[in-house]
Order: C-alpha cells, then sequence, then structure tokens
C-alpha cells in the first residue's frame, strides 16, 4: 500500500490554497505537535518537491489565515493525513456550510493562483479528486478535518475542499462520525477546557486500487486519526483506526502501539508524533 499528500479549497472570496515545499519553517508548522509532521519512511515521501512531486504540502489558507495542513497524493488523488489544533470550547453547534467543494488550481499548474476555484474553471491535469468524480459514485466526500471540530464559521468552510477529503461509503460515513469523531471531539473538547493543548491527525490508508472511484481516486481500505493532549507534565494520547467495511472502532491509547498497527496497514514505518510534546 502507498502514500498520499493533500490540497484545498474554500469560499470564492479569499479562498487560498497554498502548495508549500515544506510544512518545518512555514507558518501552518504550528498544526503540528513541536513542529514536527509524521514521518513516513517511504518513496522518498519527506524529500519529494512539491507540484513536481507525487506527494505535496498544502497549508490550508482561507480569509487569510492558516487553518489546517494536508499532506497530498497526486498519484492516488486523496490526502494521505490533514493536521490540525483542537480549539473548541462548547459543544458543536456550527451550521453545516453549503458552500461549493472547489479543488486547488496549483496541483494543476504551479503557475496558477492560489486561489481555491470550481473545478469547471481551471483547466485540469489529472492530479487531483474533482466533484464530478463522486457524482453517482455512491461514495460521499468524507473529511479528514471535520466540520465539528471547527471553532468558527471560517474554519468550518476551509474543510470544503477535496484535498481535504477521500471517498467513504454512506454507511461507513455514518459509523466514523458516531463512533469516531464524536468521541474525539468529546476528549479534546475536555482538553482544552482543562487548559491543555491538542493536536490531532487525521489520515487514511489506500486501498490495492481496486476499485477505484471513477476509475481514478483510490478509495481507503481505513481511516485513523490520533491525538495528543498535552499540558505541563504529561500527554494523553488517543488513536481510532476503522475498516470501511466492519463497525468495529479500534481504539489504542499507546502512542507506539498505535504507530505499529498504522506500519503494519502501511506496509511501512510511520511515526504520528514525533516527540515527547510537554509544554
Amino acid at each position: 500500500m502507498k502514500l498520499f499528500v493533500s490540497v484545498l479549497m474554500l469560499l470564492t472570496l479569499g479562498a487560498v490554497g497554498e502548495v508549500v515545499e515544506n510544512f518545518k519553517g512555514h507558518d501552518c508548522e504550528n498544526f503540528f505537535l513541536d513542529g514536527e509532521p509524521p514521518e513516513f519512511k517511504t518513496n522518498g515521501i519527506a524529500s519529494q518537491v512539491p507540484v513536481e512531486g507525487r506527494y505535496v504540502r498544502i497549508c490550508q489558507r482561507y480569509r487569510n489565515k492558516y487553518h489546517y495542513a494536508t499532506l497530498y497524493d497526486t498519484a492516488e488523488k486523496i490526502p494521505v493525513y490533514s493536521a490540525y489544533r483542537y480549539e473548541r470550547r462548547t459543544e458543536c453547534k456550527v451550521k453545516r456550510p453549503t458552500t461549493p467543494w472547489k479543488i486547488e488550481p496549483q496541483l494543476e499548474d504551479n503557475n496558477n493562483g492560489r486561489e481555491m476555484a470550481l473545478e469547471k474553471n481551471v483547466r485540469k491535469n489529472n492530479r487531483q479528486a474533482y466533484d464530478s468524480d463522486y457524482e453517482n459514485s455512491g461514495y460521499n466526500r468524507g473529511h479528514l478535518f471535520p466540520v465539528c471540530q471547527t471553532n468558527s464559521d471560517d474554519s468550518a468552510e476551509s474543510t470544503f475542499t477535496l484535498t481535504n477529503a477521500a471517498p467513504q461509503g454512506c454507511a461507513f460515513n455514518k459509523r466514523w462520525y458516531h463512533k469516531v469523531e464524536n468521541d474525539v471531539r468529546k476528549s479534546l473538547q475536555n482538553c482544552v477546557n482543562e487548559g491543555r493543548k491538542p493536536y490531532i491527525v487525521t489520515g487514511v490508508v489506500p486501498s490495492d486500487g481496486t476499485p477505484k472511484m471513477a476509475n481514478r481516486v483510490n478509495v481507503p481500505v481505513y481511516f485513523w486519526t490520533a491525538y495528543r493532549c498535552c499540558g505541563t507534565n504529561e500527554c494523553q494520547f488517543g488513536g481510532y483506526i476503522m475498516h470501511k467495511d466492519t463497525d468495529v472502532t479500534r481504539h489504542v491509547t499507546d502512542m507506539t502501539e498505535f504507530d505499529r498497527k498504522l506500519s503494519k496497514y502501511y506496509k511501512t514505518p510511520i511515526t504520528v508524533f514525533k516527540r515527547a510534546g510537554l509544554t
């Protein structure tokens, strides 16, 4: 199985998806614990050059603010992961935006502008998923950074980019929301209210490529999410993994064990959180 990267999209005014060469040293490194992105030891992913290479780093920016970071695989046309901070202190009351799904013009041509666009307004070059791929496919656009883990209308709207989504069957979409996203949100709301800092990475494990949605977009076999909630003296870890065809959620509280499981599924070593993260 292989890995991937990410992209962005947003409302027409002020919506920007910024492709960067490295997350580290950029403002969006703040979405990673200790500024350290997950480490995948495969296919030279750490040294891939944006746009020209397969894996693209995207700082997801909307209305002059960065909201999260995505690593996107332009070969499989799904994200590897999206990384973000959790800052919500109350129950989710953000109304689901009606903003249209968009794509990242810079993935089609590095000379394109940074502003997100509807696919009909971009000359396409087969480097990402398109809204038309999902039409009549039977798959939902599954958010990696979900709406109910955002803390503002702008942040919620910023998640509606196909670089932050991967195909989910309708039944799986509902199971993932109720069994994983809700649990994570409750845990991290407590973390924030206790004055600690939560960091989250949500990703997918690609399938072997069959079947592909619209004959071009990989349908992941696993979705996963992991968080660290860090205070002065300790960091709490939580991780979840769910197969697309099962109702069973694997909840892991040991970080080493979680990395071991993901490494098995990816068939390459992966470290989601690289350091202790104590603050």
